[in-house]
């Protein structure tokens, strides 16, 4: 029994000299959204085959508002105001492709690009404020919610650079094209605007932790 034990051991442990867990976050460009953005952080696990092909897994919670657009009289006053938000839990594949990484020794920088497959659930939410026409103090406020799974597929873009000579500990800075579709969700809410969210532009920073020391 503790000859399978200790090769259990053994074999966890080369096991986890490839694998390096990682921590980031991305900002997104959409005008919909408040200040023109919505965010998204991220863990995953990154696992070395080789040193051209380095796949992960990601979890990621993406959230935002969305611009409040009031209606008003024509004198100006205040009919109603109808506030928006969204969020989606990802559960990302990505076969990441390394372009000029030494084997083992690692490199000063080199180039990752990053195809996704990513499974969500989207909520989007609206919460609508109205003038009480008979009461003006007391306003009417009305909920609703709406949720949809979606697939998608995704690229990104990075350059990763050495955090530390005493580990292979890195950081990456990345260019993302994302195509998870908010919108939908959004859409489902009462309302006459219709949103869109694929096909956006992001930047995101990952860092990678290492269990492995340089010699």
């Amino acid at each position: 029994m503790r000859y399978i034990l200790a090769f259990l051991l053994i074999s966890f442990s080369s096991f986890a000299q490839d694998l390096r867990p990682y921590l980031g976050f991305g900002v997104y460009y959409s005008t919909d959204f408040d200040k023109s953005t919505f965010v998204d952080v991220r863990t995953g696990v990154e696992y070395k085959i080789a040193s051209f092909l380095r796949p992960e897994i990601e979890v990621s919670y993406t959230f935002g508002n969305l611009e409040d657009l009031p209606s008003v009289d024509n004198s100006g006053v205040v009919l109603s105001e109808y506030f928006k938000s969204v969020s989606a839990v990802n559960y990302s594949l990505c076969p990441k492709i390394i372009l000029g990484a030494k084997d083992e020794d690692g490199a000063s920088g080199y180039l990752q690009i990053l195809p996704k497959y990513t499974y969500s659930r989207i909520e989007a939410t609206g919460d609508k404020i109205s003038r009480n026409p008979t009461n003006p103090s007391n306003s009417i406020k009305e909920t609703e919610k709406a949720i949809e799974y979606r697939h998608s597929l995704g690229i990104g873009l990075g350059w990763v650079v050495d955090f530390s000579s005493n580990n292979y500990d890195s950081i990456s800075f990345n260019i993302y094209f994302n195509n998870i579709d908010l919108g939908n969700a959004l859409n489902m809410l009462h309302q006459e605007r219709r949103f869109k969210t694929d096909d956006v532009l992001g930047f995101g920073v990952s860092y990678y932790f290492s269990f492995k020391k340089k010699k």
